[in-house]
């Protein structure tokens, strides 16, 4: 399973730093995680099993709020054949608010189902997402340790009396009923990256 440039079509903007205290956010990577490449603005592991945590940071823009871009994330990835399957709330460490989205999906060249979960939070400044996919048999397995990792997830940008931190929830979302067919790798917005093993998170417009 790889992590194309798909989702930055999807997600539209985010990226990680796993830096100081200055950083958009910080996280040490995971127990069973090694990190394979970091740069400014995207942290990418592996598990041994073949499943990638991404993590990656894009500036937001006026009018960028959580109800805005979590609606914007899911439709996109619905018009790419995954399939949204749970949607909740999540607080980060230090208190910031995000929400949580787990997605099933096929890729093109096998029949595998896979996994795929985003976790979206929108400061002022950023647009972050946490990105956890693999194999559909190590799901329940990895899903269960998203708390964990959001357990060990600082982010900043928050302005003073900001109105987009901590915003409101996007209401509940679906994906279409009826699938298009699955994503041609001949497509360059669908190349892999063999570097980890996540679908690809969304970039800039």
């Amino acid at each position: 399973m790889t992590i194309t440039t798909m989702h930055r079509t999807a997600l539209l903007g985010l990226a990680f730093l796993v830096l100081p205290a200055c950083a958009a956010y910080k996280i040490q990577p995971p127990v069973g995680f090694a990190v394979v490449s970091e740069n400014d603005w995207q942290t990418r592991m592996k598990a041994q099993d073949n499943v990638g945590l991404t993590l990656q940071r894009f500036e937001n823009v006026k009018g960028g709020t959580l109800g805005f871009w979590g609606a914007d994330l899911v439709k996109k990835l619905g018009n790419r054949n995954y399939t949204l399957v749970s949607q909740s709330p999540i607080k980060t460490k230090n208190g910031k608010t995000g929400t949580r989205f787990d997605f099933d999906y096929e890729t093109y060249d096998t029949e595998l189902p896979k996994f795929y979960t985003a976790v979206l939070v929108v400061t002022d400044r950023h647009k972050i997402v946490l990105q956890v996919a693999g194999d559909q048999q190590f799901a329940a397995a990895y899903r269960a340790r998203i708390p964990e990792l959001l357990a060990e997830l600082k982010v900043r940008g928050c302005k003073a009396g900001s109105k987009i931190c901590n915003g409101a929830q996007p209401p509940k979302l679906s994906t279409p009923l009826v699938k298009k067919s699955k994503a041609d790798p001949a497509d360059p917005a669908n190349a892999p990256d063999t570097a980890t093993t996540p679908p690809p998170v969304a970039a800039k417009p």
